[in-house]
């Protein structure tokens, strides 16, 4: 600076203007110049370093106050589960179970309805369990297992869910029709629709019926389109996020991956499939459709792959080594009813990698 001050003065102009020669003006403008620059990136260089600690002092109060104060963010799912915790067993009477099993509208409460069908065993009881968890209130259906399915109701209403249970055979669709428009007009609400519910039979070629494949095919395929088609209404209707939602169990080995001696099954539910990306277009806004296929999350309780040596040779092709669990199923179904809400006319595989091999 001291330089610059001193090269000012040395070509400052005389007393009288008309002094000055042409190469002392030339230096004088330019010394001007460089001093109007010098300092206006001065000051600016200032206010930038001024800004950058106002910023960092900024950052450092709001570092101190999330050390000092805890969020008060919580998970929706979380909350869920809390509000379905359930209440030891003992402290249930008989009268305080009926209560709880009350349709959802009597009891005033704004909570998600869903409907799964062949719930009261396996894989569909896991779904109604993590519905239930999930915040939902659950009605579901059973063909033969009462028992199964009175148990499960109980644990429904353990989980402070409000729940009915129907008995029906899927293989019937005229009971399936009667089922699905009376629940159309009686239920109020629906939410989430789950078709869990199949058949699955093997079907060797010599040994093939014209009645076990169209059994197949109105359990696996037909009843459920038909509850979709009449529920779809009520669906509608559903004020959750992303609209109501319709979720298929298919089967990954029918997508591509077909086993010998299941021809009719694998037929029945490669429509299932073809019904869920049907639909998915359908009824698009207002209801999502989207299907799990699962390898094994539940061995067979009786045939070829009900042997452990068979269930040993599967699992080698699986590159995960295991069978899933029909709680892991349960999640991936919960995740599309509920969570998915840009997702629609998916088919989501759970199968341990068992695809790629």
């Amino acid at each position: 600076m001291h330089h610059v001050l001193a090269a000012i003065l040395s070509v400052a102009p005389p007393a009288n203007p008309r002094a000055l020669t042409p190469d002392q003006a030339g230096r004088s403008a330019a010394l001007i110049i460089v001093v109007f620059l010098i300092g206006f990136f001065g000051i600016l260089t200032l206010v930038l370093l001024a800004l950058m600690r106002r910023r960092a002092r900024a950052a450092e109060l709001r570092d101190r106050r999330l050390r000092e104060k805890p969020t008060s963010r919580v998970s929706a799912w979380e909350e869920a589960g809390k509000r379905a915790e359930a209440p030891p067993a003992e402290d249930l009477d008989d009268t305080r179970v009926a209560m709880q099993l009350q349709p959802a509208l009597a009891s005033g409460r704004n909570r998600p309805r869903a409907l799964v069908t062949g719930a009261s065993r396996r894989v569909g009881h896991a779904i109604a369990m993590e519905l239930a968890r999930a915040g939902c209130d659950v009605d579901f259906t059973y063909h033969s297992s009462a028992a199964e399915a009175e148990s499960l109701a109980h644990e429904l209403a353990q989980a402070g869910c409000d729940c009915s249970f129907f008995q029906l055979d899927l293989a019937d669709a005229g009971a399936v029709e009667s089922f699905a428009r009376e629940r159309a007009e009686t239920l109020g609400r629906l939410d989430v629709l789950i078709h869990n519910a199949a058949t699955y039979e093997p079907s060797p070629l010599d040994e093939l019926t014209a009645d076990a494949c169209r059994r197949q095919y109105v359990v696996n395929a037909l009843a459920p389109l038909l509850l979709s088609a009449r529920l779809a209404p009520l669906l509608r209707e559903s004020t959750l996020e992303g609209g109501g939602s319709i979720v298929a169990l298919a089967d990954m080995h029918t997508m591509g991956r077909p086993r010998r001696g299941f021809a009719a099954y694998a037929m029945s539910k490669a429509a299932l499939v073809e019904m869920v990306r049907s639909l998915a277009r359908e009824l698009a806004p207002g209801v999502r459709v989207n299907a799990v296929a699962p390898g094994v999350v539940a061995w067979p309780e009786s045939g070829f792959e009900s042997d452990p040596e068979a269930q040993a040779k599967y699992l080698r092709r699986v590159p995960l080594g295991r069978a899933g669990t029909p709680e892991e199923a349960a999640r991936a179904v919960c995740w599309l009813a509920l969570a998915a809400t840009y997702t629609t006319g998916e088919v989501l595989r759970v199968d341990g990698g068992r695809w790629l091999t």
